[in-house]
C-alpha cells in the first residue's frame, strides 16, 4: 500500500493518444454573380435562399460570414441578390459530398493560402526522404558554427542564417554575440549545398553555393552595409535605381499624387518609420480582436512596398516614393493570408472607393469567388495591379485574371554586390546591352502585361531599409506610376477624371504605350518597361493641389454626362469571361495607343511603332458602353419588371 501511495499521478494515468489525421479543411461558399452566372444562364439566388441552402448542408462549421458593406454593386441584378460569402470548415472526407449537394447558384472552393512572394530560389526545396535510405551510414550530421559581422566587424544579432544540405534547410538567428550553430546533414564528404545569411535591415544578404565550411572553427560571414554600395545612403538617397530607370527623378517634386486613393494589400505597414509616418488609414484582417494592428509589420514586405509607392521625407533629400501625398489605405492580410482574406480586402476597397490597388501576392490556385470580386472592382473603375509571381513558372493568380494588370520583374547589372542572392538570378541570354535583365524567378506567360524593376530594390522596412527582390517589388513601381498619371495627366483631369471602367481601360493602355520593349519576349516582359521620359513635360498639378475645394469625381463622384459602361483597352482583356460578346468591340480601340510613348532609343531596347501624342485619348475609350455592363442593365430591367 505504501508503495502504491508513492506513485505519481502521471505514472498512474497513461497519456491519452489519438491517430494523427488531416483534420477539417477550410472552404469558401459564395454566390455566383456577374459574368460567371450569366455565362451558364443562372439567375442569381436571393439572400434568404442562399442562407437556407448553406444551413441545410450537413457537417458544416461556419467560421465567419463576409458581408459586403456596400448594399448594391455593379454586379447586382436584383435588390435581394445574395452577396454573403461563407468561410466554413468541412471534414476532408465530406468535402466532395458537400460540393455535389450545393445548388448551381453557389460555388464551393478551398480557402487556399496566399503567398507574399518568396522567390523560387529561396523557397524550401522538396525534402529528401532521409528515413527511406537503407544504409545506416548514408548521411552524416555535423554542427556548423557561424559568426556574422557587419560594418567595422561589429557583431550582428538577430541575423537569419539558413544552411541547406540534404532534406529541409536548417535555420536559426544569431545571438547577441552574432553567433548561431546549425546542424548540416549531407552525404559523407559532401559540402553544404548553400548558405543564405540575411540581416533584418540596412545590410545586403549573402548567398553562397557549396561553401567551404569548417566543422571545428567559427565560420565568419561578413555582410556589406547598404551605405558601402549606394552613394549618399540613407540621408541623400532620393531615388532607387528602379525609380530612376522609370524616370521618376525627372518629375517635378511638386507632383505628389494628392487626391489619389491607393490600397496596399500586404503584411501591414510600420508607420513608426520616419518615411511612412504619414500613412494613417488601414485595417488588420488577420486580427479580429484588434483591427488597428495593421501598423505592426512583422514580415517587412508591406512596408517595403509602401516605401516604393509613398515614402515621404520633408527634407526633400531622403527616399521619395512615386506618390508621397496620395491617400494610402493598408489592408493587412499577412502572415496567414488566404483567399477569404483577399475577399475581405476587396470589399474594403470597393466600399472606400480606391483608385488603384497594389497586390504583391499570389497563389498557384485560381478562385472564382475572387474573380467575380475583381470583375466588380473593374466595373467600379478600380485599377488592380498585381505581381506576376516569383516561382519561375506560369503567372500566378490573381495576376492571371483578365481584370488585373500583371507585372513581371527585371533587374539591372551591378546594382548589387557579387555574393548576394540577386547575383544568382541572372540568366544566360536574358541580359540586354543596357544591363537590364529578366531574372530567373519572374513568372512568365501571355498574361504578363509589362515588367518593372524588381531586383535589389532598396526600400523601407521596420528598423530602416532593406534590398528585396521579386515581382512584389515590381508591382509597386507600376502602382506608383498609375497614381502619377491619374493625379497629374491632363487626360485624367478631364472626361476620364471620374472613376469608371473606361478610366481603368485608358490607364492600362496609357501605361502599356509608355513601355520600352526588350528582346526577352512578351511572355516574360509583356509590352516592356514603362518610362516617364518626356511625359513629365505634360504632367500638371492635381486639382487638389491647384486649390479647388470641390469634391473630386475621381474619389467617388460621377462627371456630368459620363456613360456608365467601359470600353476594354487593347491588352486589358476585360471582356474575356464573356468571350465572343466582347470580340466585336475590340477593333474600336485598337488604334488608341499603338506604340511606346516618348521611348528613348538606347541599348537593349527594341523601339517599334509610332509615338503617340501624350494628351490623346481616343473618344471610344470614353463614349462606348461595355457589353457586360449593358447586358447586366438589361437583366436588371427584366428581373425587376421594368
Amino acid at each position: 500500500m505504501a508503495e502504491d501511495s508513492t506513485k505519481s499521478p502521471s505514472a498512474a494515468t497513461p497519456t491519452a493518444t489519438r491517430i494523427l489525421d488531416q483534420g477539417k479543411r477550410q472552404f469558401i461558399i459564395a454566390p455566383r454573380r456577374g459574368s460567371q452566372a450569366l455565362s451558364v444562364g443562372l439567375r442569381p439566388m436571393s439572400t434568404a435562399a442562399a442562407r437556407a441552402a448553406v444551413g441545410q448542408l450537413p457537417g458544416l462549421e461556419i467560421v465567419r460570414v463576409l458581408r459586403p458593406r456596400r448594399a448594391l454593386s455593379a454586379l447586382s441584378l436584383t435588390p435581394d441578390e445574395a452577396t454573403e460569402v461563407y468561410v466554413v470548415r468541412i471534414d476532408s472526407d465530406r468535402a466532395e459530398l458537400v460540393k455535389q449537394m450545393m445548388p448551381p447558384q453557389l460555388l464551393v472552393e478551398e480557402d487556399a493560402a496566399l503567398e507574399y512572394g518568396t522567390p523560387a530560389g529561396l523557397a524550401p526545396p522538396v525534402p529528401t526522404r532521409l528515413a527511406s535510405w537503407s544504409l545506416p551510414g548514408g548521411v552524416e550530421t555535423r554542427q556548423i558554427r557561424f559568426r556574422v559581422v557587419g560594418e567595422g566587424d561589429g557583431l550582428l544579432a538577430n541575423v537569419g542564417v539558413s544552411l541547406a544540405g540534404e532534406g529541409f534547410p536548417q535555420e536559426g538567428r544569431t545571438d547577441k554575440r552574432g553567433e548561431v550553430t546549425l546542424p548540416l546533414v549531407t552525404l559523407p564528404g559532401r559540402r553544404a549545398r548553400a548558405v543564405f545569411v540575411s540581416a533584418p535591415s540596412n545590410y545586403w544578404d549573402q548567398y553562397l553555393t557549396e561553401p567551404e565550411l569548417a566543422e571545428g572553427d567559427i565560420n565568419v560571414v561578413r555582410l556589406r552595409a547598404i551605405e558601402e554600395t549606394v552613394a549618399g545612403f540613407p540621408d541623400h538617397f532620393r531615388y532607387g535605381w528602379g525609380q530612376i530607370q522609370m524616370g521618376l527623378d525627372r518629375v517635378p517634386e511638386t507632383l505628389t499624387c494628392k487626391g489619389v486613393r491607393i490600397a496596399i494589400v500586404d503584411s501591414g505597414v510600420d508607420t513608426s518609420h520616419p518615411l511612412l509616418r504619414h500613412i494613417r488609414r488601414g485595417v488588420d484582417l488577420t486580427n479580429n480582436g484588434d483591427p488597428q494592428t495593421w501598423t505592426q509589420d512583422i514580415v517587412g514586405h508591406g512596408s517595403h512596398c509602401a516605401g516604393i509607392i509613398a515614402a515621404r521625407n520633408e527634407s526633400g533629400k531622403m527616399l521619395r516614393g512615386f506618390a508621397p501625398e496620395a491617400e494610402i489605405h493598408v489592408l493587412k492580410v499577412f502572415p496567414g493570408g488566404q483567399f477569404s482574406s483577399l475577399i475581405e480586402a476587396l470589399d474594403y476597397y470597393l466600399e472606400f472607393e480606391m483608385d488603384v490597388v497594389n497586390l504583391s501576392l499570389g497563389s498557384s490556385q485560381r478562385s472564382q469567388a475572387i474573380e467575380q470580386k475583381l470583375e466588380e472592382a473593374a466595373l467600379h473603375g478600380i485599377a488592380c495591379i498585381v505581381a506576376a509571381g516569383n516561382s519561375g513558372g506560369p503567372v500566378q493568380y490573381p495576376a492571371s485574371s483578365p481584370y488585373t494588370l500583371a507585372i513581371g520583374a527585371v533587374g539591372r547589372l551591378n546594382e548589387y554586390p557579387d555574393k548576394t542572392w540577386d547575383a544568382t538570378t541572372v540568366l544566360p541570354g536574358m541580359v540586354a546591352p543596357d544591363g537590364i535583365f529578366s531574372p530567373s524567378f519572374s513568372c512568365y506567360g501571355p498574361e504578363v502585361a509589362m515588367c518593372a524593376p524588381g531586383v535589389a530594390i532598396v526600400s523601407t522596412v521596420p528598423g530602416g531599409f532593406e534590398p528585396q527582390s521579386g515581382t512584389s517589388m515590381a508591382a509597386p513601381h507600376v502602382t506608383g506610376l498609375a497614381a502619377l498619371l491619374l493625379a497629374h495627366h491632363p487626360a485624367f483631369q478631364g472626361p476620364l477624371r471620374a472613376r469608371s471602367q473606361q478610366r481603368v481601360g485608358a490607364l492600362f493602355t496609357m501605361i502599356r504605350s509608355m513601355c520600352v520593349p526588350y528582346t526577352f519576349g512578351p511572355v516574360r516582359t509583356g509590352a516592356g518597361l514603362p518610362r516617364l521620359h518626356g511625359l513629365e513635360q505634360v504632367l500638371q498639378p492635381s486639382l487638389q493641389q491647384a486649390g479647388r475645394a470641390a469634391p473630386s469625381p475621381g474619389n467617388g463622384g460621377q462627371a456630368a454626362g459620363m456613360p456608365v459602361g467601359p470600353s476594354p483597352a487593347p491588352g486589358v482583356a476585360f471582356g474575356q469571361p464573356l468571350g465572343p460578346m466582347v470580340a466585336p468591340m475590340a477593333g474600336t480601340f485598337a488604334q488608341a495607343f499603338t506604340g511606346p510613348m516618348f521611348a528613348p532609343q538606347e541599348g537593349g531596347a527594341v523601339i517599334t511603332g509610332p509615338v503617340v501624342d501624350p494628351l490623346y485619348i481616343q473618344a471610344s475609350l470614353v463614349a462606348h458602353a461595355w457589353p457586360v455592363q449593358a447586358l447586366l442593365e438589361s437583366l436588371r430591367r427584366q428581373y425587376g419588371g421594368a
